[in-house]
């Protein structure tokens, strides 16, 4: 564009230069041709742009990852002048999208298309303003507009289907529960087991503990009929120095993607499910039910980044009292530490049902700092499912053929 412009006034100059010189008439009659239809195209151009308006629709104000939405954009022209080759861009954010027509406008005319987008990453985009170009004949007089408002889009994160992926009994086995000593504790705890490392003292049994010699604590046990009105916490780890991988292969979108497909599993069902997380932002949604608290949820999913400062043991030690006999924790994080650990057994003691998600830090390029602690909780009965980078998640949180490992 910078070429033509100079060209526009080097062009008529030189030819000019070379009249006077030459006292050519023929240059001189040249040289006002030149100078008229350089007039005339930039009269052409801003008479063009004039009385040119646009409107968009779009076909859905929702869009996930991994889903699309179409788009109509009709330019209007109220000139009764028809107008050629105006060429129309949209401007936006989405990534891998260039949206642009070149078309001719008749006399009080309009033109109509369409364009579809595919919602390719989560995350809040712009759509417009459009750019308006139109130009002369010989294009040295390009003239541009910015027409409409720019349009804020949120792409909420992809959610899965997991219909196997089922709460476990607190009599299904597993390490640890051979342990077990069933005693007379009375109506709120089901079973005694030998004290570990975070169990409060105030869940001693004392009879149990003179009769085996050994310090035992009481353990409760939820009515699993009732489990389904039971509330579900879904702690997601967002601390940054937890997180490996990059892009859509990376620990922080797996544990997003986890989640809400997790909160939309449970709301579907007609359950109380809440979030706790800590990222470029504290984020606490109490468990509640609807369609209303799930896109609530997924809203907060699809901007969060994970640049959290707080690491999810503080979390977890924060609310803590939060989980009762009533409560479904379940934690997803790359790394679990033995103070977490620790923490978990002590939510598991006070009658939650706990399970995690660990996401594994080393098949995402980071270091397999969660190995030791994960085992401990294996060793513990809790239920732990591990996601290696690449797996299906349907098929990695399917409850029929994952165990305690």
């Amino acid at each position: 564009m910078k070429s033509r412009a100079v060209l526009t006034i080097i062009i008529p100059l030189v030819i000019l230069a070379v009249a006077l010189a030459t006292g050519s008439v023929l240059m001189l009659r040249l040289f006002s041709v030149a100078v008229l239809a350089l007039s005339l195209s930039y009269l052409w151009a801003r008479v063009g742009i004039r009385g040119i308006t646009v409107e968009v629709k779009k076909s859905a104000e929702r869009c996930q990852a991994g889903g699309r939405f179409n788009e109509e954009i009709t330019v209007f022209s109220s000139s009764r002048i028809p107008k050629f080759l105006v060429t129309v861009e949209e401007n936006t954010t989405l990534p891998g999208h260039h949206n642009v027509a070149v078309f001719n406008l008749s006399t009080k005319g309009y033109y109509v298309w369409q364009a579809q987008f595919d919602c390719r990453r989560r995350g809040q985009y712009t759509l417009g303003p459009l750019t308006v170009t139109v130009a002369d004949p010989f294009g040295f007089f390009p003239l541009r507009r910015n027409m409409g408002e720019p349009q804020s889009i949120i792409v909420y994160p992809a959610t899965l289907e997991l219909p196997f992926f089922q709460l476990p009994s607190h009599h299904e086995p597993g390490p640890g529960s051979s342990r077990w000593l069933i005693s007379e504790i009375g109506p709120n705890a089901a079973r005694v087991r030998e004290y570990t490392s975070g169990d409060t003292l105030n869940r001693i049994h004392w009879r149990s503990t003179a009769h085996t010699g050994k310090l035992m604590v009481k353990e409760f046990d939820a009515d699993r009929s009732d489990y389904a009105a039971k509330n579900t916490w879904i702690v997601l780890d967002m601390h940054r120095a937890s997180q490996s991988g990059d892009g859509d292969e990376s620990t922080e979108e797996y544990g997003i993607t986890i989640a809400a497909s997790l909160i939309k599993k449970y709301v579907d069902g007609g359950q109380q499910v809440g979030l706790i997380a800590s990222g470029d932002q504290p984020y606490f949604f109490p468990p509640e039910t609807g369609s209303q608290h799930l896109w609530h949820i997924l809203e907060a999913l699809a901007l969060m980044k994970a640049t959290g400062e707080v690491p999810v043991e503080r979390l977890i030690s924060h609310e803590i009292e939060r989980f009762g006999i009533n409560s479904v924790i379940i934690v997803i994080s790359p790394v679990i530490s033995e103070r977490m650990s620790a923490l978990l057994r002590q939510v598991r003691n006070h009658g939650a049902l706990v399970i995690i998600i660990s996401l594994d830090s080393a098949s995402f390029g980071g270091t397999a700092r969660a190995v030791n602690a994960t085992g401990s909780l294996v060793s513990s009965g809790l239920k732990v499912y591990d996601i290696k980078r690449g797996e299906y998640l349907e098929r990695a949180l399917d409850s029929r053929s994952s165990s305690y490992r």
